[in-house]
């Protein structure tokens, strides 16, 4: 569907670099299939298994030549850079060994003396430091490239400590008292977050038990990491020796707490689930059955214990927080006791408790049925940037299912039919006619009885979530299948075949690259919509994450246009710069709020969600970006009196020294009140007298500020 048809495309390039452009915008989305036709073009071709070591297969099996830009996505392509091409993309790269030479062999970048450089390469594709297992993103001055910041993990093994414990880092080896698999060391998805602090994931309630106890015994502290998606400190900001952190990834809950389905009187039904679980493990069981979570995010790999220990929402206009759909948790407290956590009083400080009170083993949620389900993109062209366009687009193209006394008079009135819209819009091409892009959904009677594309259970969703959960993926841990590494990294790499991203990235002018960039993002979100919809139809569109710097931030509704006029103007005040472009549309979405966790960010009522999104390639540096984004949320919180979505990017702040950084200790202990900060401390101590629990970015959420 759209409203004008006419769409901005990005600025022509010179024909200098006409053709490597091209190449380039094949790398942003142009080849692009998904992981189903991976494990398809395997099996076709009797190349790799999932699960497979052999070197052969790991080589030739889940490669591609496309990145999408909304997505870390494994791909599977018939586009082939040809010869020319080719000779085109090795013009514009770096001299052979450019970067040896500056940064040489010194212990920042050799990690182990052998006299061979193993870091010092930024990864353009990935959006991260090459070779992940050695190499993290560290800044220091006066680095003038992401390359230079890309500096060997240092990581202490200094005795007595859980970051030098050989019990965490090799457990089976070690002979330690639990059974758990070593995941090296924690980090997030995006490399936001780089710590040393070690990352296992027990087996089964024994091995929680018998691991918890060590942990006790030797003064460590335990956190709770679920897929690694949260940008900040939550887990653990790794400047804590005595940290260990604990995945579920590998984690079988007993019986029905893996997962069950209970009838409710209303006609409705509750799913048990294994907390360790993403949003894709649980619609594979229950999509095919008409059944869906009241809210669900864009994409599959968030963990389920992630998702409802924070503030994590989706598009619905009449859904909340995900944390309010859950009506039980089988939990673990410090001790290695398990209760069952079923009263609302209890639920209440446990939903969005950020793993300060102990270990969510599994929890019961609130399901929907839906008969119909219609996945569709509605796009327009504005005729010009107003509130009156904007909330136009709002309720008459996206048929937002919002009541009018809600909103802005602006815009006039619309049909109400869609009940979830995740809206995008392109400035940088956009200028004063910007396009607004929506993926919306509409159910059972509001589907359009016109709809061509699918609207039921697809008669093979079976085998489509099996193709999808055994596609093969390679990350630098190895090859595994789709389905282990979803729970395990939450964001399984990608890889282009025959084309250097990262050198010709660096040989082209920035703006050019962020106009490509921000407009293929546009236009991969129906293709990703309707591939989806015909294979599963399950409301998701996204199979895996972008490796991009987000920042999120909930406002009145009647403040929507204003956020989203500043940061167009932010955008494109960014235009030319050479510090930093901005290279992805922006984001936004509206969530009904209810009263139904103790730490929460925001009040009952409906809100807009506002976001900031971008990767970080074209900045000359951290910095650069880390300004903009301060600049946005400055005005955002100050004059709008935002409140920022706990697991993204928030708090920035300048030092005097003229360093600008997110997460201040000045603006985390604002979000809650001294109210919520005391009800929930004193319900931590009760759960947790020891303090196992108590360490990472939430324990600063509930510090008193300072005058």
């Amino acid at each position: 569907k759209t409203r004008n048809s006419a769409r901005a495309s990005p600025p022509e390039p010179s024909s200098k670099m006409s053709r490597a452009l091209r190449i380039l915008a094949v790398g942003l989305g142009a080849g692009v299939v998904d992981a189903a036709a991976v494990a398809e073009s395997a099996a076709a071709t009797g190349q790799c298994t999932p699960g497979s070591s052999d070197a052969s297969c790991r080589a030739r099996g889940g490669q591609a030549t496309g990145v999408d830009l909304m997505q870390r996505k494994i791909m599977a392509s018939a586009v082939v850079p040809d010869a020319g091409d080719v000779e085109v993309a090795a013009s514009v790269a770096q001299p052979e060994g450019a970067g040896v030479g500056i940064l040489g062999h010194t212990p920042d970048y050799d990690c182990d003396g052998d006299g061979v450089q193993d870091c010092g390469k930024w990864d353009y594709r990935m959006s991260m430091c090459m070779n992940q297992a050695m190499c993290g993103y560290t800044h220091k001055f006066p680095d003038f490239t992401l390359d230079h910041a890309c500096r060997c993990r240092k990581c202490p093994s200094l005795p007595g400590t859980a970051f030098g414990d050989p019990m965490l880092k090799h457990p089976d080896e070690a002979g330690a008292p639990f059974s758990a698999l070593n995941w090296g060391v924690f980090k997030n998805w995006g490399d936001h977050m780089d710590t040393c602090a070690p990352w296992v994931m027990p087996r089964d309630d024994a091995a929680l038990q018998n691991l918890l106890t060590y942990a006790r015994g030797k003064g460590y502290k335990v956190r709770i990491s679920g897929a690694g998606h949260s940008a900040g400190g939550i887990v653990t900001d790794g400047k804590n020796q005595q940290v260990l952190v604990i995945s579920l990834a590998e984690y079988t809950a007993p019986a029905e707490w893996e997962f069950a389905l209970k009838d409710m009187p209303d006609g409705s039904k509750r799913a048990t689930v294994n907390a360790g679980w993403t949003q894709f493990h649980l619609y594979e069981r229950i999509r095919p059955l008409g059944f869906f979570q009241p809210a669900q995010t864009a994409g599959y790999f968030f963990s389920l214990g992630g998702l409802v220990a924070s503030s994590v929402h989706g598009g619905s206009y009449l859904g909340g927080f995900i944390h309010a759909y859950v009506t039980r948790f089988r939990v673990m407290l410090f001790d290695g006791s398990i209760k069952i956590v079923d009263t609302e009083e209890e639920l209440r400080f446990w939903r969005c408790s950020f793993g300060l009170h102990g270990i969510m083993l599994s929890v019961e949620m609130q399901l929907e049925k839906r008969e119909k389900l219609q996945m569709y993109p509605v796009e327009a062209k504005l005729p010009a940037w107003n509130a009156h366009e904007f909330w136009k687009f709002i309720k008459q193209d996206a048929e937002a299912d919002i009541a009018p006394e809600l909103l802005p008079a602006e815009g006039g009135q619309g049909s109400r039919k869609a009940w979830n819209g995740e809206y995008f819009a392109d400035f940088i091409n956009g200028g004063d006619t910007p396009i607004i892009a929506v993926y919306a959904q509409k159910a059972n009677s509001s589907v359009d009885p016109n709809f061509g594309g699918q609207l039921g259970i697809p008669d093979d969703i079976y085998q489509a979530y099996a193709t999808l959960k055994n596609a093969p993926v390679t990350d630098y841990r190895g090859l595994m299948s789709y389905g282990v590494a979803a729970r395990r990294d939450g964001a399984p790499p990608i890889k282009i075949v025959g084309v250097d991203v990262n050198d010709m990235i660096g040989a082209l002018r920035t703006e050019q690259v962020a106009h490509i960039m921000s407009h293929e993002a546009m236009t991969n979100i129906p293709r990703l919509a309707r591939k989806l919809a015909n294979r599963v139809n399950d409301g998701f569109f996204l199979t895996q994450s972008p490796a991009a710097l987000a920042a999120a931030y909930f406002v009145a509704p009647d403040k929507a246009f204003a956020a989203m006029d500043y940061l167009r103007k932010v955008q494109l005040e960014s235009k030319g710069s050479k510090d930093f472009v901005w290279n992805l549309p922006g984001e936004f979405r509206f969530i009904n709020v209810q009263d139904s966790a103790v730490l929460q960010p925001i009040t009952p009522g409906l809100w807009f969600n506002a976001q900031m999104i971008s990767f970080p390639d074209l900045a000359a540096t951290h910095q650069a970006w880390k300004r903009d984004f301060k600049k946005v949320e400055d005005f955002w919180v100050k004059e709008l009196k935002a409140q920022p979505h706990m697991g993204k990017l928030f708090g920035f702040e300048t030092s005097p020294e003229g360093l600008t950084e997110p997460f201040a200790d000045s603006y985390t202990c604002t979000i809650y009140t001294d109210a919520q900060k005391g009800a929930f401390s004193k319900f931590r101590l009760k759960e947790d007298p020891q303090g196992l629990f108590a360490t990472g970015l939430g324990m600063k959420f509930l510090q008193k500020c300072q005058d």
